[in-house]
């Protein structure tokens, strides 16, 4: 699907006054075909055309009409590639990606930006809604459009950089609710949620770092900013993205902590369970001495020794005398907080 928004060619040339802005309004037109498009970037009108789900019809279309190189024709059918930006003699190629989760996993949805003198083309998935935003906003706020095409992709790239804020922001949540539990009872349950989320944030730091490189990079590209006010757009992208990837840091090592904390629980509960372990096997070491010595058979005399006891009274003598021995040994183990 293909969906555009095109601007009169005036819009370029009041860019930088505002007085002639002022009493230059316009009104956008959108969604053009084909044919209305071409013939606008003939007349070298203002466009943003919104490339969603595109088949190959359309991508050979593009590639005619805008002259687009065959290797950015075949980064814009790939998928899985790392963000970048590429500088030809009539465009720049920029590739971002939009975090999404997908069954507890999060995916990179690409997102290919092109910029040309007087157009903007941003291919995507329909998944990618970060778009959508800035679309719309561009589409009810034509003083947008004056500030040239710089600026629409200021706003394409701030909406890709903002989505990763409410997908942190539920990250954080998920790992203090985590951590508390884990303060309160450990839980191998808690292991695997926070590993999961933990490859959450592996995924997103792979997609936020290269990121990083491009829009540093982008500062220093004179088609996209050439003006000083532009380049401190693109310096504010730059700060904000430092601060996701400062956020993502965090927390990871929250993450580790939460794991820490809870092999740390794993162990004091082993501990624990020997040391009960070791004070029953001491409880019950006195009566099996004495049963094991009065087992034995090591003295042999003519005649043989007769105990002046009857065999029931020492019998009971013996069982009586085992089980006290046990009992004052499981009351001092107790007291001292052993048991």
């Amino acid at each position: 699907m293909l969906r555009s928004l095109v601007a009169p060619p005036h819009v370029i040339e009041v860019a930088h006054d505002r007085d002639a802005a002022d009493e230059e309004a316009f009104t956008l037109r959108r969604n053009l075909s084909r044919e209305k498009l071409e013939e606008a970037l003939t007349n070298h009108h203002v466009l943003w055309i919104d490339a969603v789900d595109i088949d190959d019809d359309e991508i050979r279309w593009l590639e005619s009409t805008l002259s687009l190189h065959p290797v950015v024709v075949g980064d814009i059918k790939r998928d899985d590639r790392r963000p970048t930006l590429r500088t030809y003699p009539d465009y720049v190629f920029l590739s971002l990606f939009q975090p999404n989760v997908k069954n507890t996993t999060i995916n990179g949805d690409e997102i290919h930006v092109l910029i040309g003198e007087n157009w903007l083309l941003t291919v995507r998935k329909e998944s990618s809604t970060a778009v959508d935003g800035a679309y719309d906003r561009a589409a009810a706020n034509t003083d947008y459009w004056y500030r040239g095409i710089g600026y629409l992709l200021y706003m394409v790239i701030q909406s890709v950089v903002d989505s990763y804020y409410p997908l942190l922001d539920r990250l954080s949540n998920q790992l203090n609710s985590l951590e508390e539990k884990a303060m309160n009872d450990g839980d191998k349950a808690l292991q695997k949620s926070v590993f999961r989320i933990k490859q959450q944030l592996i995924n997103l730091r792979q997609m936020v770092a290269p990121q990083r490189e491009v829009i540093s990079n982008m500062i220093g590209e004179e088609r996209i900013a050439a003006s000083p006010d532009d380049r401190d757009l693109f310096r504010h992208l730059y700060e904000r993205l430092l601060r996701v990837y400062d956020v993502i840091d965090a927390q990871r090592d929250l993450a580790s902590n939460v794991l820490d904390l809870l092999e740390s629980q794993d162990a004091s509960k082993l501990a624990k369970a020997v040391g009960r372990l070791t004070v029953l096997s001491m409880i019950f070491l006195p009566p099996t001495f004495i049963v094991g010595l009065f087992g034995l058979n090591f003295v042999t005399t003519a005649p043989e020794f007769e105990i002046p006891i009857s065999g029931a009274a020492l019998f009971l003598f013996i069982v009586v005398a085992t089980l006290l021995i046990s009992a004052g040994i499981a009351w001092f183990f107790r007291r001292q907080g052993w048991l």
